[in-house]
C-alpha cells in the first residue's frame, strides 16, 4: 500500500492500482527515440501486475502504530515483505512467463539498487542473498523456457523499474529526480504543479497522457488493526488525477 500522509488525512492507494498506471504508461511508451516494449503484450502486462503479490496484504494491511495508520509497503516487517517478493512471479506464471520473469527481476531490482545487500544487518543480509539465489535461478529457468537472451529480459526488466519509479513519485507528489535508465538514458522527470509532470527527453508515443486511479481518505488515527480495516471498508474513494507531458 502507498500511504500518503496530509495536514488533516491520510490517503491510502493500493499497490496494484499504482502499478495498473505503471502500465497505462507502458502502453504508449515508445517513439523515434525509446523502443517500445517488446514482446509489447508480454512486458504491458507484466508492468501492469508487478505489485500483484500485494493484492491481498492491501485488503487487510497491517497497522503502523507509529502514525496510527496502515503501513505503508516500505514500512512492512521484512521478513513478510520479502516473502511477497518470492511469491510475485508464481502469480503472474499461469498468466504469462514473460510476465512472471519481469517481475522476478523486479524484485532483485529493488533489493540491489537501491543499497548493497551486504549492508543490511544480520539475519536480513543473509534472507536477501538466499532470495537473491533462488530469483536468479527462476530467471535462468525463464529465461531458458522462453528461448530469450538475459539482455532482452534485463530491457524489459529495465523499463518496469523506470515506469514503476514514474507512478511512485507522481502517487507521492515527489520533487524533480533522474529516472532509473531506460536504454541507456536517463529521463528527467519534473513537477510543474501537484498534477502535471514533464519528462525530458520525452519516451511516448502521444503528445501527453492523462492518468488517473482511486485512493481511499481517512482522517481518522487507530490503535486497533480491527478497527482500521473497517474504517478502510467505510472510507470514500477520491479520485486522482495527473497529467504527463514533455518539458
Amino acid at each position: 500500500m502507498l500511504v500518503i500522509d496530509r495536514d488533516e488525512d491520510w490517503l491510502a492507494i493500493g499497490q496494484p492500482a499504482h502499478a495498473w498506471l505503471s502500465g497505462r504508461i507502458a502502453r504508449v511508451w515508445g517513439n523515434e527515440r525509446f523502443a517500445a516494449p517488446d514482446p509489447f503484450e508480454d512486458v504491458c502486462l507484466g508492468i501492469e501486475q508487478h505489485d500483484v503479490a500485494w493484492i491481498d496484504w492491501d485488503v487487510r494491511p497491517p497497522l503502523f502504530a507509529p502514525a496510527r495508520r496502515a503501513a505503508a509497503f516500505y514500512e512492512a516487517p521484512f521478513e513478510r515483505r520479502l516473502a511477497l517478493w518470492e511469491q510475485a512471479p508464481q502469480r503472474l506464471l499461469a498468466t504469462s512467463a514473460y510476465a512472471a520473469l519481469l517481475v522476478s527481476l523486479h524484485g532483485r531490482n529493488i533489493h540491489t539498487r537501491f543499497g548493497n545487500p551486504d549492508d543490511l544487518p544480520e539475519p536480513a543480509a543473509t534472507q536477501v542473498r538466499a532470495y537473491l539465489a533462488g530469483q536468479e535461478a527462476v530467471q535462468d529457468g525463464l529465461i531458458g523456457a522462453l528461448g530469450i537472451t538475459r539482455a532482452e529480459a534485463e530491457r524489459g526488466g529495465d523499463l518496469l523499474f523506470c515506469l514503476d519509479a514514474v507512478s511512485l513519485s507522481i502517487c507521492h507528489g515527489w520533487l524533480a529526480r533522474d529516472l532509473p535508465e531506460v536504454d541507456g538514458v536517463a529521463i528527467r522527470m519534473e513537477p510543474v504543479d501537484d498534477r502535471t509532470y514533464t519528462l525530458d527527453p520525452w519516451p511516448l508515443g502521444v503528445s501527453e497522457i492523462e492518468l488517473g486511479l482511486h485512493g481511499r481518505r481517512l482522517t481518522e488515527r487507530f490503535d486497533d488493526e480491527e478497527a482500521l480495516h473497517r474504517a478502510l471498508d467505510a472510507a470514500p474513494w477520491e479520485p486522482l488525477r495527473w497529467t504527463l507531458r514533455p518539458a
